[in-house]
């Protein structure tokens, strides 16, 4: 099996070292092919620490700003669409790894670390496989990731719920844990791998608890066929098949004062939810378990830049619970969402929504539409 892992950084890639190691430990160096994707303001020294692995005959790439413009030359019309100084630049990663023919996509971000006494690549390994395990359902079609950790949160003391950045505020209930011990079997399309250390909560939630994450893994499972959760970049392997789908969305759009920010990679992996499906494949919760040193942040900032989204993904409720028809392809079912998400926007009213937040989402159709066809070209 031919892996592709895919970064963005704006810093020096002290992280490559620990995934060299890792690799080197558990046997599978040879399977990985790793692209680390730089911008503008990357330092080159991040370019010489990968050089070090490039040397030895590994295929891992440093791709700089030139490397990328010429990769995606014949693609302007999407070039234009994923800007400069943002982690939307892994978008050209995604299409490096699924031209180059990985049959599994790994998105990780640069301040996650792999954890010894679980392999990386063996968690994600079930991507693409037919596999039998228990379910779970959550409540209400919601599942908590977070409820498969033991979280503390100093401020609240232990045995409190948190929930993961992106998760509806109007589906939260303390159900959302559910499991139920039945086996099913799936094809799984995605595997969500878990974090520990710093939770990838939203800033309220930060703000209000301090949590901290500790791994109480007991058990992988497959999550319920209509069940959602916010998947994150941080731990999440992708089957090859559905990259079409997953077009990670831009980011930085002003609404109401505020700027939409934070929320790309919630809005991708809801969009890539709802393909998978439609192809009737699954979405595996469990393993690797990652450390997540989460660089330094200004949790204010960070709640102005995800208010806007927390507003938006209670609003997209209608959307996310609506099944897409049964599809063939991840490019029919991505093709199908590109029209539910243009009909939803059109009619929404109320806060925050103006003609151009509406006119925001039907740019992001149009580019997931562009992305499909670029996916097809490079195929």
């Amino acid at each position: 099996m031919k892996i592709g892992v895919v970064v963005t950084t704006i810093y020096t890639g002290n992280f490559i070292h620990e995934y060299y190691e890792h690799f080197l430990s558990h046997g599978n160096l040879e399977q990985v092919h790793f692209y680390i994707i730089g911008d503008i303001s990357t330092p080159l020294s991040c370019r010489k620490q990968i050089n070090k692995y490039t040397q030895q005959g590994l295929p891992w790439y440093y791709l700089d700003p030139d490397e990328q413009n010429k990769f995606l030359k014949p693609f302007p019309k999407l070039a234009a669409e994923i800007p400069w100084r943002s982690d939307n630049r892994r978008n050209v990663g995604f299409l490096m790894a699924y031209h180059e023919r990985c049959d599994v996509i790994i998105t990780i971000d640069d301040d996650n670390y792999p954890k010894k006494k679980w392999s990386f690549l063996a968690g994600h390994s079930t991507v693409g496989q037919e596999i039998s395990l228990p379910i779970a359902i959550g409540h209400n079609h919601w599942f908590n990731l977070c409820s498969m950790m033991e979280v503390e949160c100093p401020s609240l003391g232990n045995g409190k719920t948190v929930y993961p950045r992106g998760f509806p505020y109007q589906r939260r209930h303390p159900n959302c844990s559910k499991i139920n011990t039945e086996i099913s079997r799936g094809t799984v399309a995605v595997n969500a791998g878990l974090w520990s250390g710093d939770p990838d909560v939203d800033a309220a939630t930060r703000l209000v608890t301090n949590c901290i994450a500790k791994e109480k893994l007991t058990a992988d499972y497959l999550l319920a066929p209509r069940s959602l959760m916010p998947i994150n970049t941080q731990n999440t392997g992708i089957i090859r098949d559905a990259i079409p789908a997953y077009y990670y969305v831009k980011m930085e759009h002003p609404v109401g004062g505020m700027k939409l920010d934070r929320f790309g990679d919630i809005f991708s992996g809801f969009f890539l939810q709802k393909c998978v499906q439609a192809m009737g494949h699954r979405v595996k919760l469990g393993l690797p378990v990652v450390e997540h040193r989460r660089s330094p942040h200004n949790l204010y900032k960070d709640l102005w830049n995800e208010l806007a989204g927390m507003v938006i993904v209670d609003d997209m409720l209608p959307l996310l619970e609506t099944p897409l028809s049964q599809a063939t392809t991840y490019s029919e079912a991505t093709l199908e969402l590109t029209e539910r998400i243009e009909e939803w926007s059109s009619k929404q009213q109320g806060f925050l929504w103006d003609k151009s937040l509406r006119d925001y989402f039907k740019t992001i159709a149009n580019n997931m539409k562009l992305w499909v066809e670029v996916c097809h070209k490079l195929n």
